[in-house]
């Protein structure tokens, strides 16, 4: 048996004694270590989604030791601590061959990481799960799932070297996209309304608009121009104001999840005679996976300024409620 944080509905979440996962010839047993709690998690918890049916457990960004393997795993994982995604592609079908595995249907997947143990299958641990180096903090390490996502964002933007990008919102996810172009180095600007967040992008090494009333009143005067937008919250009504101040050919990108019944208007000027392109960005592939994982590697310090506090599981409802505060960056759980 072990303790888990059950997800019962909107609202409800319970710590449980349920059977530990039983592992095939193919699978591994994780123990888990650390688990952060994302976007997605607390859409779910206030909301609710169509991918996660209660009863069921979330949290997917986790580190953990690798404690039992299946007959057909070889490999010898030892004491350390690993960061493991929670999905790759299958490797095989024509999105996979393509290079979109991030689109993948038929992925290979863990199950939800609030819990004691998880099981996570061969093909995840041989492609996308990597040893925690000594003297890296692990719950800097959990953000190698939203940071491999972030990578994928700034692929799809076309976010180069000496590229000016406009990040517009300062979340968990706008800062990381906002810190890994600066490492990557292009010149990322941080839009933002809220002041505390603004603050924290400051203190991250960022530049930043403050996207208040008068602020934006200042922005749409100003006109500056951006290679590329990316939108990093879910506001619909931002994609028309924006799109005219990215250059001739640059891109606008949809990072941020919008609501089901949103619809967007746009000028179609820009498109066709200016060449802006209007793109998505979902999930991360298994290269990016492992782009994030070197990248906190090299700058552990940077990217842990974004851990705001660690819970326990037995406090699970206040790590939800720290996760919606917007004071608060990353809030990490603490499960073994």
């Amino acid at each position: 048996m072990m303790k888990a944080a059950v997800y019962k509905g909107i609202g409800h979440m319970e710590i449980e004694e349920i059977d530990t996962p039983h592992i095939g010839d193919s699978e591994a047993l994780v123990k888990v270590e650390m688990v952060g709690i994302c976007g997605t998690d607390v859409k779910t918890f206030v909301r609710g989604h169509p991918m996660f049916q209660p009863p069921c457990i979330l949290g997917h960004e986790f580190v953990g030791k690798i404690i039992k393997v299946g007959e057909n795993i070889r490999n010898d994982f030892g004491d350390a601590t690993y960061v493991i995604a929670p999905y790759i592609g299958c490797g095989e079908c024509e999105l996979c061959r393509e290079g979109t595995s991030q689109l993948c249907r038929n992925k290979y997947g863990t199950g939800g990481a609030f819990a004691e143990y998880v099981k996570v299958p061969a093909e995840i641990l041989e492609r996308a799960a990597f040893c925690v180096p000594d003297g890296i903090p692990k719950e800097v390490m959990v953000l190698a799932e939203p940071l491999a996502c972030a990578i994928h964002g700034i692929e799809k933007a076309r976010a180069t070297p000496n590229k000016k990008v406009l990040v517009v919102g300062s979340g968990p996810m706008g800062l990381l996209i906002g810190i890994t172009l600066k490492n990557l180095g292009s010149i990322p600007v941080i839009a933002e309304i809220d002041e505390i967040r603004l603050n924290i992008a400051q203190n991250c090494g960022l530049e930043t608009i403050d996207f208040g009333k008068e602020g934006f009143e200042n922005f749409m005067k100003e006109k500056p121009m951006y290679n590329s937008i990316i939108l990093a919250n879910d506001k619909v009504d931002l994609v028309s104001k924006l799109i005219p101040f990215v250059i001739p050919g640059g891109t606008f990108e949809l990072f941020g999840g919008m609501p089901k019944d949103a619809r967007l208007e746009i000028d179609p000027y820009y498109i066709h005679y200016e060449e802006v392109s209007i793109v998505g960005s979902f999930g991360f592939t298994e290269e990016e996976f492992k782009q994030a994982y070197d990248l906190l590697c090299d700058d552990p310090d940077t990217y842990g300024k974004l851990i705001s506090k660690i819970y326990e599981m037995d406090d699970i409802h206040e790590a939800f409620k720290a996760a919606m505060d917007k004071s608060n960056i990353k809030i990490i759980v603490n499960i073994n």
